[in-house]
């Protein structure tokens, strides 16, 4: 993409501007009166987003990232789509969709207010992939960067024949320590247990994480909350059109094979994935969208009655 161009065409004085990011890839930098944000064209993916107030930023990004074609950036919020998870479907494309590893064009670009910067991307069907993925379609992400984050993912079917998507925004959240944060909102609920085949067990009591999780959360309520007594702040995640939410954290043994990241980058992330997967397939006829739409917002740290905290 020609990063000139980019400008005279979306960028926004005094407010967005597109650079040349790691691995070549163009990145929109935004700085507002209420934060800053980074934004890759590559994968659609938020990398980085701070509040003024905020001594830390909201988003894990891993030091060990590749910035390549086809391969995903470990960190910020990939968008994984139209399937969550392992490919099933016997062709060469990644876990997660194919939506992260490439190029998202850019539709508009707003300055809502001095505080507000609103881009909207776009990534459209590709018939070179119909022979995993025979869908028209398009797709598209509304980022509204103020004093909180929105995300809005549109999944438009222009194409003649229903078609079925599994989708999520694998959020990695910077924490002070994962062995003291707890997410709220998840108790008295079931899960599938990703590391005990699947099996559905129930949740309590707040979610720690004292060593690896890979859960899936059923029928969540749209308000969930990570305490972070280090960072002294609560990250507060609300969702619409969301019946599932994924907590993960590759704990020490399985981080340390993991070549994108640091073996102690573990202690530093918590992800908690908003989407609809698993139990929550949809099904999109022809001249049909779908929605879900994520805000995170970081708020003072709330002490609550549990004994991790």
């Amino acid at each position: 993409m020609d990063i000139d161009k980019l400008n005279d065409e979306h960028g926004l004085k005094g407010q967005l501007t597109f650079i040349k990011g790691k691995g070549e890839f163009p990145f929109i930098s935004i700085q507002n009166k209420s934060a800053t944000a980074i934004i890759s064209l590559y994968a659609g993916q938020v990398i980085s987003f701070k509040p003024h107030s905020e001594a830390e930023d909201l988003l894990f990004l891993s030091q060990k990232a590749f910035y390549e074609d086809g391969r995903a950036i470990r960190g910020g919020i990939p968008v994984c789509w139209p399937w969550f998870g392992s490919n099933f479907r016997g062709c060469d494309l990644p876990d997660h969709g194919f939506v992260r590893n490439g190029l998202w064009d850019v539709v508009k670009t707003v300055a809502v207010s001095e505080s507000e910067t609103l881009i909207t991307l776009r990534f459209k069907y590709n018939p070179n992939r119909a022979d995993c993925w025979p869908n028209i379609f398009i797709l598209e992400l509304d980022i509204s960067v103020g004093e909180s984050l929105t995300l809005n993912l549109a999944t438009h079917n222009i194409g003649r024949k229903t078609f079925y998507v599994t989708q999520a925004l694998h959020a990695y959240f910077l924490v002070g320590d994962i062995h003291k944060v707890a997410v709220l909102g998840l108790e008295e609920s079931y899960y599938l247990d990703k590391l005990d085949n699947d099996q559905q067990k129930y949740q309590d009591d707040v979610v720690t994480v004292p060593f690896e999780v890979d859960r899936v959360y059923k029928d969540v309520s749209s308000e969930l909350t990570i305490t972070d007594p280090i960072f002294n702040r609560n990250i507060v995640v609300t969702s619409n059109h969301s019946k599932t939410a994924i907590v993960w954290n590759p704990g020490r043994n399985v981080s340390a094979h993991i070549v994108d990241l640091k073996p102690e980058d573990y202690k530093r992330f918590i992800c908690l994935e908003a989407g609809n997967v698993v139990v929550d397939i949809l099904s999109i006829q022809p001249d049909s969208s779908v929605m879900l739409t994520v805000n995170y917002k970081i708020q003072p740290h709330k002490r609550i009655n549990q004994s991790t905290q």
